[in-house]
């Protein structure tokens, strides 16, 4: 385990992921959460400049406020079954559960990466599995998480 002296660092990426289909059941539990290798989390918004006869930006508009989470990670398990398990993805408005990581504020969110079941990511599609014929497989699945939706379980079919 690391350590250091003097300035203190985040170190690391710990966290437990677990993944649900758009129905809402659990595809991938915390006993079967894969090996978190990364993730990046960024604030995203979109934008639109208001511009006066001349061209001059008089007002900003921002709306659409929202936070991204990518995460990488090597599927593994107490068995070839469960880290082919770990390798799972969700269907599109699948949802997920991360615990354990720092809390960091960022976007609106006092605990931007943590969320409960009350307030899940969202799977937007996109995720992917890496295999190689030597080496380990990796994944990554890129989430996302708005303030006026509290995304807690299945979606709605419409």
């Amino acid at each position: 385990m690391a350590n250091t002296q003097g300035r203190k660092y985040i170190f690391g990426s710990p966290a437990t992921l677990n993944l649900y289909n758009a129905a809402g059941a659990e595809i991938m539990a915390a006993v079967i959460s894969p090996d978190l290798e990364s993730y990046d989390i960024s604030h995203e918004a979109d934008t639109e400049e208001v511009r006066d006869s001349s061209g001059e930006v008089v007002g900003h508009i921002g709306y659409n406020n929202r936070i991204t989470l990518t995460v990488n990670f090597i599927p593994s398990g107490t068995s070839t079954a469960n880290a082919l398990l770990s390798a799972s993805l969700p269907n599109v408005n699948g949802t997920a559960i991360i615990t354990g990581a720092p809390v960091i504020v960022m976007g609106g969110f006092t605990n931007a990466i943590n969320a409960d079941t009350s307030n899940r990511w969202i799977y937007a599609g996109g995720g992917s599995i890496k295999t190689t014929q030597s080496g380990k497989s990796t994944g990554t699945i890129t989430l996302k998480k708005y303030p006026s939706i509290a995304a807690s379980g299945a979606a709605t079919n419409l």
